[in-house]
């Protein structure tokens, strides 16, 4: 079996977890004797072709051309891939991940008459809380519609991105099947760095500051519906002088947060860290006393399962995959969406709480068993052959010129 990945995201170039999911997917597809070959992109920086893992990954560089904003630069790399994809050698399925690569994706099935998958990382409409406010969120909308309508089937990584699927696009439940990610340690991609903070969180680490506070850490993109404002807005709610605040990761929310943190006077206490290399992200979690994930729209949530496997408790929004993964007091902490006083009620609970904190420890390494990338693939691949044979059992094959 012969499967075409196509993902906007591929290590080195990672911006959030469906870069890791392409990653961990496609590489244990390939241990199970699936050929995967990866189309995605590259700035230049990273090789045009290589093998990774087992796995054929091809870039194309659609930074040759000039785009006036993401949603046509998008665009712009869905051209480049169809081209590049038409000179390789003949596939059996196409995969595609999210609206980004929907286009390049429909036009394949179309141009080679081969079947589609789909999986939905996320929805533009719950990003956006429910209401499409401009033509470039009605335009992403419309793609994800699209594609959900073109897909053989389409892959969802939560019940509750299932619901969403199907409620946003009017996708039939039969056609939607949910594959839950899996848990690999913080170690994909790399790249970056994070500034003079590095040299001194080493050094804390070494022993040689004052390291007596306790490190209250967020990692994710900063964005309105990842939820950092309210993590900001808890911390100046707890008025804790013993508790400190990494927020790791970067977005166009960073200039709001900064400001917030002045106004709120807090620029002591609340550090911005910018992006951290995947390879020294598992150090921060160790030396944290608790990861916040405080997310308004979650449809599944990597990070956290990334926390919960290096030994530190969790506290989660109630909210889509989180939700699910998290059960209150047993392996996690739960608070209500948006509401700063929760969270800081749960953050006190964490960190003051010795017997507690161990108890959510010990049984949320336990509950990572239930997430393996392997089991992933395994469930991935039964899907490709479902959907192969009855192709073969159908009508629409490749016709000639």
């Amino acid at each position: 079996m012969r499967v075409l990945m196509i993902s906007w995201e591929y290590p080195p170039h990672m911006v959030g977890g469906l870069g890791r999911h392409v990653y961990h997917l496609s590489k244990q597809l390939a241990a199970g004797g699936v050929e995967v070959e990866v189309l995605t992109f590259t700035d230049g920086t990273s090789p045009m072709e290589e093998r990774v893992d087992g796995v054929d990954v091809i870039r194309v560089n659609p930074y040759r051309l000039r785009y006036p904003d993401f949603v046509s630069w998008i665009h712009g790399l869905n051209m480049f891939m169809i081209k590049r994809a038409a000179e390789l050698d003949d596939f059996d399925l196409i995969h595609v991940h999210d609206w980004l690569t929907a286009s390049s994706g429909i036009a394949l099935k179309n141009l080679a008459r081969r079947p589609l998958v789909a999986t939905i990382h996320s929805a533009e409409m719950g990003r956006r809380g429910g209401h499409l406010s401009n033509d470039s969120e009605r335009h992403i909308h419309g793609l994800e519609w699209w594609l959900t309508y073109e897909a053989w089937r389409v892959i969802c990584c939560s019940n509750y991105m299932l619901g969403e699927t199907a409620r946003h696009f009017g996708c039939p439940r039969d056609k939607i099947v949910v594959i839950t990610n899996g848990y690999e340690s913080a170690s994909v991609g790399g790249g970056g760095g994070w500034g003079g903070e590095r040299e001194q969180i080493s050094a804390e680490r070494e022993g040689s500051t004052d390291g007596g506070k306790k490190i209250v850490l967020y990692v994710g993109r900063l964005v309105y519906e990842k939820g950092p404002q309210t993590l900001i807005q808890a911390a100046k709610h707890l008025s804790r002088d013993d508790l400190e605040y990494f927020i790791v990761g970067d977005g166009s929310l960073k200039p709001y947060l900064a400001d917030m943190t002045r106004k709120l006077g807090l620029e002591g206490r609340v550090r911005f860290l910018g992006h951290v290399p995947d390879s020294e992200i598992e150090t921060l979690y160790r030396r944290a006393s608790v990861a916040v994930f405080p997310s308004l729209y979650e449809p599944f949530g990597i990070v956290a399962l990334e926390a919960m496997g290096a030994g530190i408790p969790v506290i989660v929004s109630a909210v889509g995959g989180l939700d699910e993964i998290v059960s209150d007091g047993y392996n996690g902490l739960k608070f209500q969406p948006g509401s700063a006083e929760s969270l800081s009620s749960a953050i006190s609970r964490a960190v003051d709480d010795s017997a507690l904190r161990d108890h959510i420890v010990r049984n949320a390494v336990a509950s990572l068993q239930k997430y393996s990338w392997r089991s992933a693939a395994v469930e991935t691949a039964r899907l490709y052959r479902e959907v192969l044979t009855e192709y073969e059992k159908g009508t629409w094959k490749p016709k000639e010129w």
